[in-house]
Parts: structure tokens; C-alpha cells; sequence
């Protein structure tokens, strides 16, 4: 006889909600543990030694003075992963330390212009291929080159330079340009001397002004009436606010100043933070009615006359000093874990060092009045660090007791029977088996062996009793039902003879055949 198709598997199918809860806690526990041993190296230390380190929380200006991208990395300002060590990337910015300018407020201002001088992308400056052909056959001007590639200087800048070198022929010897050159056609005289590059930047109005503001790279000109100050500097001491004080008056002479931020209001006022190195002019100084950007840089560098000889108001950067050179860090750790490109992000917005005569960044830092601290950070918010500490123990640590607490619970309420099967003994389970696996009193639909030899118990149990028929597959299999004589009549002897002979095949049957647990479908 064939195989049953619809064979019954011999371990049961579980409870799909026991087994999903039991999953869940585990992995919620294996990821609380995970996220403890990571969070230990990303929050718990660091927080650790913000706490312990001592740093001013009132921030301080600074300034970039130097920014370099060494080959060799012993420190870096800013690392994208803070569980190794520095590699590739690797900027060094130092800066100097110093207290807050002066907040001012420029009243009744008239003929507002803004310049822009920003500073030029040397990516893109024209490329030349002196190894390709007759390319620079026909140059002019100062040009960069390396191993016969050139990049064309005179087409964004004004370069005061002496060609001193040999000339190099671009056509036959191209593999020779390496370093500045002036060029005309293909004759190339080599520049050995360094020099300096203005920008060709579009020209300052002067006509008819007494204001000119340096912020970043702009200049704002104007002609106002009269400036107030909001704060009065201390030196290298904390600055104090007080009420709207005159400083300056359009009689007193040109009012020169550098600000970090510059705001235009809408009734002609112009408000300024941060404003240092104010110098006064006499009216006929700045050339007219136009200057370019190097006259500025020339009258703005050789003016001398402060506008406040006490230095409270707009003050010298040398009187707010406290650190001139410390190493600027991102952090305390002087790396972040985001992996979100945020060192690039640092770089450009706290790089710039004033090479060129471009601005330099200048932003909030925060200091140790310690001397022995070499660095100074831009980042440091203890407040913001006892969040993310609170947040980063309460959550992993709660979801940990739970899951562990979850598990101890399953334990003790969930059981596995004799047939493998885990039942839940604190609810009610509508199967007809106890929880050990137990068949119950109520007679099943249909119940099948596991095994192919009951077939031949079957047959042989139909021959001894003389049947037709098959068995009533609704019967228990191996029973001695199907034995039993279905008619009284006959002699007793015969009776008692076949009631021996069944219980003699019965007896042969459960000897024969071993025992195997029934399957209830």
C-alpha cells in the first residue's frame, strides 16, 4: 500500500505567538547589550570628560590664523570616526582667542553699497596641455604648471612678479614647466622669485561716504549721521552691556571698522556685531570717486587713529587677546561619529585663515583658563551632552529589564508537553491535549499511525475476524473493536474460543508492533 500523501509531521506546528515573543525578546536584549558596549565609546566617555574638563561655558570670538593639511597626521581639528585613528583627511587649524567686539548701530545712513572681493576657486582657472600638440603655442600671462599642465593666474588675478628664471620653449621642452611662469607664445621665463596676486574684484564707490565696513569678504560704504555702541569691552576681561552710547559722529572723520555680521534695517540703519580695529580718516583720505580692493587693503592697514583712545568702543584686536595660537577642535574628542561628510562641512566654514587677503573665519569658541590646555573647541554644550547621556542610558538600559524581565515571565508560564509542543499555562488552550501532551476523553474525528505497519495490522486484524468489510477508519487503530463477533448467535464455546483467540492476537499485536504516539487531525 502506498505512503500517505498527507503524512503528519511528528513534531507539531507551535504557537506562532509564543515563538514571535520569545524571538523579540532576545533580540531586544542582544541589541540593549550591543548598543551599551557602543554607546560606552560614542556618549558615556565623552560626556565623562566634558563634565571633568574644566572649559569655560561662556563662549569667546576666535579667529583663524593658519590652517595647514599635512601628509603626516599626529592630531587633526575635526576625525569622521573617532574609534580609529586619524588617516587621509587631516586638517590642522589653529586660531586665536579673544573676547566679543563692540555691537554697534549706524543711524540715518544714505548711499548703501555693498562689494564683493570673495576669493577665487582655482579649480576654475583655465587648463592648458602643453604635451598635446601646439596647445600653447599662443599663451600669455602668469600660468602654475606642473610637468607640462598649466593653469592660467592672470585670468582672475593681478600678480606683481619678476620673471628671473631660464625660459623654457613650451613647444619642445614641455615636460620642463614645473612652477610659475610668465608666458608669451610658446617662451615661457620661469618665476623663482615668490610674489603676490591681487583679485580683480569690482572697484569701492567713495564718493560722498564716511562709512566703510569690512564683513568677510564684502565692504559696505555708506554716509551716516552718527554710530551707538551696545557693549563696552574690558580688555581681556568679560564685556559689559550698557544703554545705546554715541561713539562716533559724521564730524570726527571716515569711520573704518571690520564686523562679523552686518545687518541693513529698513530705516536707514545698519547694525553690526563683533566690530574691532576702528580707525578714523580725515574726509580727503580715501581716493575718488572710485578705489579697487588693494588701495582699501593699503589705507585700511596703514591707518593708525582709533576711534576711542580708552579702547571700549570698537578696540584693537591685540587689546581682546587672551590665547594667540591654540589648536581648534570640533570637540573634546576633536572627531564625530555621524559619518555625514561633517569634517568638510568644518573645514569650510572654520578654514579660512586670511591668506590672499581673504577674511578669516571667525566664530564662538570655548577656552580653558588653563594654559597647560592646548586647544580650544567649537563645540561644547553640556546641557545638550546631559540629554544625550540621560537619553542613551534610560532607553537601552530600560529596554534591556524589560525583555530580560519578559523572558523570566515565558519561562515560567510557557510549558512543553511530551509531544514537544509549548502551551501556555496561564491561558486557556483550545486544544484537546493537556499541557503535557495528554489525550483527553473526547473520541477524535480521525486518528492515523505515523508509521506504514499499521497498514499490515490492519490487514491482518481483518483476516482473524473473518471481515469483508475494511475497519471504520473512525475507530482507533489497533484496537480489538473490529474483532469482536458483530452477531451474539452461536454456542458458547465458540464464543469463549474466538474471545481467546483475539485476546491471544492482541496480545501478539502489542508485542509485535511497538509503541507509537497517535497523531489527532
Amino acid at each position: 500500500m502506498a505512503r500517505r500523501k498527507d503524512k503528519p509531521r511528528l513534531i507539531p506546528e507551535q504557537d506562532k505567538r509564543i515563538c514571535r515573543a520569545i524571538c523579540l525578546c532576545q533580540l531586544t536584549m542582544v541589541l540593549s547589550c550591543v548598543s551599551i558596549v557602543y554607546l560606552s565609546v560614542a556618549i558615556y566617555s565623552p560626556s565623562l570628560k566634558a563634565f571633568k574638563s574644566g572649559f569655560e561655558l561662556d563662549p569667546v570670538m576666535c579667529q583663524t590664523v593658519d590652517r595647514q593639511m599635512p601628509n603626516n597626521c599626529p592630531w587633526a581639528s575635526c576625525g569622521e570616526w573617532c574609534l580609529t585613528r586619524t588617516s587621509g583627511f587631516c586638517p590642522q587649524i589653529h586660531s586665536v582667542v579673544r573676547r566679543n567686539g563692540t555691537d554697534i548701530q549706524l543711524n540715518n545712513c544714505t548711499r548703501v553699497t555693498n562689494t564683493s572681493c570673495a576669493m577665487i576657486d582655482l579649480n576654475r582657472l583655465n587648463k592648458f596641455n602643453c604635451n598635446n600638440g601646439t596647445v600653447c603655442n599662443n599663451i600669455r600671462g602668469v600660468f602654475n604648471c606642473s610637468n607640462g599642465h598649466c593653469k592660467n593666474m592672470s585670468e582672475f588675478f593681478l600678480c606683481h612678479h619678476k620673471p628671473d628664471g631660464p625660459t623654457i620653449n613650451s613647444a619642445k621642452d614641455n615636460t620642463k614647466l614645473n612652477g610659475f611662469f610668465e608666458c608669451h607664445g610658446v617662451h615661457c621665463t620661469k618665476i623663482r622669485r615668490p610674489f603676490s596676486c591681487d583679485r580683480y574684484c569690482s572697484r569701492i564707490t567713495t564718493a560722498n561716504i564716511n562709512t566703510l565696513i569690512m564683513h568677510e569678504d564684502n565692504v559696505i560704504a555708506a554716509d551716516c549721521e552718527n554710530a551707538v555702541a551696545f557693549n563696552e569691552a574690558r580688555g581681556k576681561e568679560h564685556g559689559v552691556r550698557i544703554e545705546p552710547t554715541e561713539f562716533w559722529k559724521e564730524d570726527d572723520g571716515n569711520l573704518l571698522t571690520n564686523c562679523a555680521t552686518v545687518t541693513r534695517e529698513s530705516d536707514n540703519r545698519i547694525t553690526a556685531t563683533d566690530c574691532l580695529n576702528g580707525t578714523l580718516l580725515e574726509h580727503d583720505t580715501l581716493p575718488a570717486p572710485y578705489m579697487n580692493f588693494t588701495q582699501f587693503w593699503a589705507i585700511y592697514e596703514n591707518s593708525t587713529r582709533s576711534v576711542d583712545p580708552e579702547q571700549k568702543f570698537l578696540p584693537n584686536q591685540a587689546n581682546l587677546t587672551i590665547y594667540s595660537w591654540k589648536k581648534l577642535f570640533i570637540n573634546l574628542e576633536g572627531c564625530v561619529n555621524t559619518l555625514r561628510g561633517e569634517c568638510k562641512d568644518f573645514v569650510a566654514r572654520y578654514g579660512s585663515d586670511g591668506d590672499n587677503n581673504t577674511a578669516q573665519s571667525r566664530y564662538q569658541c570655548y577656552y580653558n583658563k588653563d594654559t597647560n590646555v592646548e586647544f580650544v573647541v567649537a563645540r561644547y554644550d553640556l546641557d545638550k551632552v546631559y540629554r544625550e547621556l540621560l537619553v542613551s542610558l534610560i532607553v537601552p538600559i530600560v529596554l534591556f529589564v524589560v525583555s530580560s524581565i519578559s523572558l523570566c515571565v515565558i519561562t515560567k508560564s510557557v510549558k512543553v508537553g511530551d509531544d514537544a509542543k509549548m502551551r501556555c499555562v496561564c491561558a486557556g488552550d483550545d486544544s484537546d491535549d493537556d499541557v503535557f501532551g495528554n489525550v483527553s476523553s473526547k473520541q477524535p474525528d480521525n486518528v492515523y499511525d505515523t508509521d506504514d505497519d499499521v497498514v499490515d495490522l490492519e490487514q491482518q486484524s481483518v483476516a482473524a475476524g473473518g471481515m469483508d468489510t475494511a475497519p471504520d477508519t473512525h475507530e482507533m487503530v489497533g484496537s480489538t473493536k473490529s474483532l469482536i463477533p458483530l452477531s451474539p448467535a452461536g454456542d458458547s464455546g465458540t464464543s469463549e474460543q474466538h474471545f481467546v483467540q483475539d485476546e491471544d492476537d492482541e496480545k501478539a499485536a502489542k508485542c509485535d508492533v511497538p509503541e507509537k504516539p497517535l497523531v489527532i487531525l
